[in-house]
């Protein structure tokens, strides 16, 4: 599990003037947001350290503050959001999630993508196989088959649906007919 800065400490730092991160040993606030104070100064500190890396390895491509501290931000939102779905939830009695609760449902989770992934990559293979195919016999109908796996490329695993889907809508709407007496 991801260690947090202590909330004491991040919460002297934003309000009493406390001595703040750690510099040698950075931990992130993961309970806030990359704007705040606490994690700026954990960002500015990393993206010093890393210019300096620049430097110090003669990276063949020098990159700018901003463009380095960019990319440390976009890393500590992908980390913050793992942080928060391995956070224990309440369950459906009220109580919150035991470890083994929370691994088996963040395992569930992985799951789902691992299959996401698998269909859509069985689709394009599936794809790839058949444009080769009306390619060699120069068929008429090559670029609509072309254009539908552009189109599932752009969409990916979320834009499609699924045949082995897990949410089905289960309301079968029935209509009867009633005969009237009148009639």
């Amino acid at each position: 599990m991801c260690a947090s800065a202590d909330s004491d400490d991040v919460r002297s730092y934003q309000y009493e003037d406390g001595p703040g991160p750690d510099l040698v040993s950075p931990l992130f606030d993961l309970r806030h947001n990359a704007k705040s104070p606490w994690n700026s100064a954990v960002i500015d500190t990393l993206t010093q350290t890393l210019q300096g890396k620049c430097a110090e390895e003669n990276w063949p491509t020098p990159r700018s503050d901003g463009y380095l501290r960019e990319m440390i931000v976009d890393r500590y939102k992908r980390l913050r959001v793992t942080w928060k779905n391995a956070q224990p939830r309440l369950t459906d009695m009220g109580t919150l999630e035991t470890p083994v609760e929370t691994e088996a449902r963040l395992l569930k989770q992985r799951e789902q993508v691992l299959r996401e992934t698998r269909q859509t990559t069985r689709r394009r293979s599936t794809l790839d196989h058949i444009i080769k195919l009306k390619t060699e016999e120069n068929e008429d109908d090559l670029d609509a088959w072309k254009w539908l796996h552009k189109l599932i490329t752009q969409l990916g695993e979320h834009g499609m649906s699924s045949e082995e889907s897990s949410i089905e809508n289960e309301i079968e709407e029935v209509l009867r007919v009633k005969n009237m007496e009148w009639r």
